[in-house]
């Protein structure tokens, strides 16, 4: 076998091993998607996720451009590298951000540079903790606020600038009368 007909057959190999397609459906059910690479239709196989003590579930999406990696060139053993740049999945170009955008453009980012976690949400948001949540912070809140149990307060609690611990009333009259609103 010459030089040349052995880089061929190494290059044939690697081809085969390391693919580069689209992915053409996903199970959500089963964690599987299949993969068009050429006309090629690669079976369900899994797609390269993060798992351990802590589990990241980020399915592919259909259409997303992505590599399959398959040791000893069985497809049937590969699975998905997600990721790839393509102009159908622009990437963030956020600068020293970490950042997830979801399908409906919520935007979830990390600015280490100035030490700021930001959602930016379409729609609402749910916190679940049984055990409580507590925040060491100021806390600014630009709408309403609705609480279904009692709001208490350690040293005071303002509304519309009086002092709900310190304020007085005017008009106060002996008996049964009414006073006059807080000052």
């Amino acid at each position: 076998m010459t030089a040349r007909s052995q880089n061929n057959e190494a290059q044939r190999q690697l081809a085969e091993v390391v693919r580069e397609g689209v992915i053409d459906s996903v199970d959500l059910d089963a964690g599987l998607a299949r993969v068009r690479i050429g006309d090629t239709l690669s079976p369900p196989i899994d797609w390269l996720m993060m798992t351990g003590d802590t589990t990241v579930w980020s399915p592919p999406t259909v259409g997303a451009a992505v590599v399959v990696l398959c040791p000893e060139a069985d497809i049937e053993r590969g699975f998905i590298l997600n990721g790839l740049p393509s102009r159908a999945f622009a990437p963030l170009f956020l600068g020293l951000k970490n950042a997830i955008r979801f399908r409906d453009g919520a935007l979830v980012s990390y600015d280490p540079d100035a030490s700021t976690l930001d959602f930016n949400l379409p729609g609402a948001m749910s916190i679940t903790a049984p055990d409580g949540v507590s925040i060491t912070a100021d806390v600014e809140i630009t709408g309403n606020l609705h609480a279904t149990g009692t709001v208490t307060g350690d040293v005071d609690v303002i509304a519309a600038g009086i002092s709900g611990k310190s304020h007085t009333h005017g008009k106060v009259a002996a008996g049964q009368a009414i006073s006059g609103g807080p000052q």
